[in-house]
């Protein structure tokens, strides 16, 4: 039913239709409007604050990628919009449905160059290229409409979108209306590309499925493939534990990348698939079925033998009915995999045994669907590339963003998602002070996030380059570190140092039997480079 309502009393009714029970934002003028009705909608909703705008936007960011359901965050406009493109690009990066509420200059003011507060040259432009879709609210009664598209283009799983707010557009009455559902775009079953697929699966001999964040939701239709076709499954960053880690036929990069010359078919599913493509290289007479929600994605690289527009889950399932019908039958090759993997788990060991004995250390204490959120140092990058990962979801990363320092605000936000889960953000000491004072916020809101930082006094990874690649030319990568035990312990965090594996168990125990949230130190030395046996390039 129509009725007289603000701008911002719209968008909070918006939020409420599509079922946001969670904002992250900072106030500031340009949001008065909004933050007014968010004021009023605090029965049902819940609004949390941070001490910068990248960590609302983070936080948005973890909440999303923990449940696959829309993190939201609202900043003001010009320099806090700008502070959150990081995690905003990051979103984008790994298809994350995040929605952007951004304010904006007074409507009359957008364009003109008059140098309101907070005037950016083309804000809109920025916003347009860090999201999949864009809107501007010009007047209260648009917003329900724009609210509406928003959602609705998040549930198509093609990533962040935003929605910019006028200031006075959120303080402007006007008799608003709801608005009808947006209809996403319709993804009819190509039948005739599904038999082709499956008429190459027929052929193959040796096929390797590789998925990516867009098979997340199609776990048991890829397992089932899987098995049927007797091919191993792999991920690089965002698939991981679409096939639970700990099955025969699910492999690493690693272990992928060695049977990348014999594999005759190449089935990748919700994957840009580019690590193959752009580094290993696709050989002659290799055939390459493609499964994407985004088509655009088909036209990127070598054109596949075979591309189909639509949902994982949806041709996934359509493929394995096809084949079960087809009675397909293909000798077990588990035995081979299981001696694969125990072959690359073994060179690891050898070549980066210090990183593994901190994970093996991390998985024992850790409940096994606890979340880990790894950022860019050493521990993490092991961790997101070999961590046993269970189901999806379960490792968080900033794909091939790279985001440094995204993940302590992005693990709030994830456990936020998901309370009662352990979540555990891995960080290096470089990039932990990006969003360390976010420890203030999960004290104040009583996040209980363990952040475990691994402090080796430098940029790690950067420094160990300069020294083995560039002749020793170390440059602006050593580290001044505070105290960090101190550090938490002076915003109200528990706190402790873990000297070694063995102590890091004992303090990840000690943690997790905490009321709040927590900190543990570890002093490490120069850990040895992890990418030759991570992500080798096949023979």
């Amino acid at each position: 039913m129509a009725r007289s309502m603000t701008g911002g009393d719209a968008v909070v009714a918006g939020l409420r239709h599509h079922g946001v029970d969670v904002l992250f934002g900072l106030p500031g003028i340009q949001l008065d409007g909004l933050f007014c009705a968010l004021h009023d909608a605090t029965s049902w909703l819940r609004v949390i604050n941070a001490r910068h705008e990248q960590g609302v936007a983070y936080m948005a960011l973890g909440y999303a990628q923990a449940t696959g359901r829309p993190g939201v965050y609202a900043a003001v406009p010009g320099p806090g919009f700008l502070n959150t493109t990081a995690a905003l690009s990051t979103a984008y990066a790994v298809y994350a449905p995040v929605l952007a509420l951004i304010g904006q200059i007074a409507a009359p003011m957008i364009g003109k160059g008059f140098g309101e507060l907070h005037e950016l040259p083309d804000q809109t432009a920025i916003l347009r290229g860090l999201t999949r879709w864009s809107g501007l609210a010009w007047r209260p009664v648009e917003v329900p409409g724009l609210m509406a598209e928003a959602f609705g283009r998040l549930r198509t799983g093609l990533g962040p979108v935003g929605l910019e707010l006028p200031a006075d557009v959120l303080k402007q009455r006007q008799v608003v209306a709801p608005a009808p559902p947006w209809q996403a775009p319709d993804f009819p079953l190509d039948e005739d590309a599904v038999a082709a697929a499956v008429s190459l699966m027929h052929a193959a001999r040796s096929p390797l499925i590789l998925v990516g964040g867009g098979a997340l939701a199609a776990g048991a239709a890829v397992e089932r493939l899987s098995e049927l076709l007797q091919a191993p499954v792999t991920s690089h960053l965002q698939g991981r534990g679409v096939v639970d880690s700990r099955k025969p036929l699910s492999i690493s990069l690693a272990e992928a990348a060695k049977l990348w010359a014999t594999s005759d078919l190449i089935v990748a599913i919700g994957t840009r698939l580019h690590e193959p493509r752009h580094v290993w290289g696709l050989r002659p007479g290799q055939k390459v079925i493609r499964v994407d929600i985004d088509p655009l994605q088909f036209l990127r690289g070598t054109k596949p033998d075979v591309a189909i527009a639509g949902d994982a889950q949806t041709l996934v399932t359509a493929m394995v009915e096809a084949l079960t019908r087809g009675g397909l039958k293909r000798a077990s090759r588990q035995d081979e995999m299981l001696r694969l993997k125990a072959a690359q788990a073994q060179e690891r060991d050898r070549v980066i045994g210090p990183q593994m004995a901190y994970l093996r250390a991390i998985e024992e204490v850790l409940p096994q669907d606890a979340i880990l959120v790894a950022d860019y140092t050493q521990v993490g990058y092991v961790a997101g590339l070999v961590y046993p990962a269970r189901a999806p979801r379960q490792l968080i990363s900033p794909g091939y963003q790279g985001t440094l320092g995204f993940s302590y605000a992005t693990a709030l936000g994830a456990k936020v998602a998901c309370p009662d889960k352990t979540v555990v953000a891995l960080v290096g000491d470089g990039g932990f002070l990006f969003t360390a004072t976010e420890l203030a916020t999960a004290a104040q809101h009583d996040i209980r996030v363990i952040v475990v930082v691994f402090a080796d006094e430098a940029y790690g990874n950067v420094k160990r380059m300069q020294e083995e690649d560039y002749g020793g030319r170390v440059i602006a990568t050593d580290l001044r570190n505070p105290d960090f035990v101190r550090f938490a312990e002076s915003f109200g965090v528990a706190a402790r140092r873990a000297v070694g594996p063995q102590a890091l168990g004992e303090a990840l125990r000690w943690a997790m039997a905490q009321p709040g949230p927590t900190l543990i130190e570890v002093p490490v030395p120069k850990f040895p480079n992890p990418w030759n046996v991570l992500e080798p390039v096949p023979d």
